[in-house]
Formats: structure tokens, C-alpha cells, sequence
């Protein structure tokens, strides 16, 4: 009976009853609530800092899209797959968010390097076991380059040559490999104009 009862939750906000959010952290209770048929529940327990492998599996497959964006926004246990995904589709301002959650940076990222989707190529850089061959090639894609230019792992010479060139000057500057006698003449060259 309690489920036919319809109920409106607006959008990404909802202002449920505290005891709501003391029950999310009981094991059962949160796989009672990951299987609610109220969404506004299901988007409480979403924001939970830690669920188990079970709950959130449930969560990241809910049919919500605000209940998969509390999850990856909220919660330390996020999953990886989850969080490329909506770093790549979501459309307002928090889409590059998802990129600093800890599950984010994986091996395999590499995968996207010819991805029509710019996020994705961008995404690509955030392989912790990308080369520096990888981080070469998307220096000179329009929409990412800037990106991979600032990358620790570009080959030093390149990185130097590219200091050079007027589209990726700043970029370069702003790469942390950068050598310090470099950065010493790029300061003096500042302080002089």
C-alpha cells in the first residue's frame, strides 16, 4: 500500500527526515532502502560516505540519474565505472568533478585515447600507467592538448620545444617537469617587461 502512495522528489533535492539517514548505516537497512521503490530514499542512502559492495552496486545501477550522481558525488566507495560514465555524459557544471573522486584514476584508462568524446581523451591522461608515447600523441589534440602538455610525463625535449610554441606556451609553463633553471629564466623574463 505504502508504494502506490505517489510521491514528488524534485530533481537532485529532497529534504528527508533525519531518521532516514541514522537508518542508512545498518547493513540490512540499506539493502532494505537500495530496493525502495521511493526514490527520495534510495538518493539519502546515495549520500552515505561509506555502503558495502552490495548496496552500491544496487545504487549505480538505480534507474535515477540522481541516485547514481549522489553516489559518485557522496560517497568514498564509488565505483570506477561509474564515475568515467558520468564524467563523460553529465551536461551542467559539475561534470568535472567525478575526475578528483579517489576511484576515478584507474589502469585502462589509455583505452580512451581515441575516444570521439573529448572528456574521455581527457579521461586518458589519468592512467597511472600511461607513458610518455601516450601523453605525446594527445598533446597535439586540439581539444585535450592543453592538458596533456601540463602532464609530468611529457619527454622533457618536447616539453621544451613546445615552451616555444605560441598556442602551447602557458600550458607548458605551467608543467610541473618543467627545470628549474627554466622556470628561474621564465621568472626573470616576467619581472623585466
Amino acid at each position: 500500500q505504502r508504494t502506490a502512495i505517489p510521491c514528488t522528489v524534485w530533481q537532485h533535492f529532497w529534504s528527508p527526515p533525519p531518521w532516514i539517514a541514522r537508518q542508512a548505516t545498518g547493513p540490512e537497512a540499506a539493502r532494505r532502502i537500495a530496493r525502495s521503490a521511493h526514490v527520495g530514499l534510495r538518493r539519502v542512502l546515495a549520500a552515505q560516505p561509506h555502503l558495502t559492495p552490495g548496496v552500491v552496486a544496487l545504487l549505480a545501477a538505480d534507474e535515477d540519474e540522481w541516485v547514481r550522481r549522489t553516489l559518485a558525488e557522496s560517497c568514498e566507495d564509488a565505483p570506477h565505472e561509474l564515475l568515467v560514465e558520468l564524467y563523460a555524459t553529465v551536461q551542467d557544471r559539475y561534470w568535472s568533478g567525478y575526475r578528483n573522486h579517489r576511484n576515478f584514476a584507474r589502469p585502462g584508462l589509455a583505452r580512451f585515447a581515441d575516444d570521439p568524446n573529448p572528456r574521455l581523451r581527457h579521461a586518458a591522461l589519468d592512467d597511472p600507467e600511461a607513458g610518455p608515447e601516450l601523453v605525446l600523441r594527445l598533446a597535439d589534440d586540439p581539444e585535450v592538448g592543453g592538458w596533456a602538455v601540463r602532464d609530468p610525463r611529457l619527454p622533457a625535449d618536447e616539453l621544451l620545444r613546445r615552451l616555444t610554441l605560441p598556442a602551447h606556451a602557458a600550458a607548458a609553463a605551467g608543467n610541473p617537469a618543467l627545470p628549474v633553471a627554466v622556470m628561474h629564466h621564465l621568472l626573470d623574463l616576467a619581472r623585466a617587461r
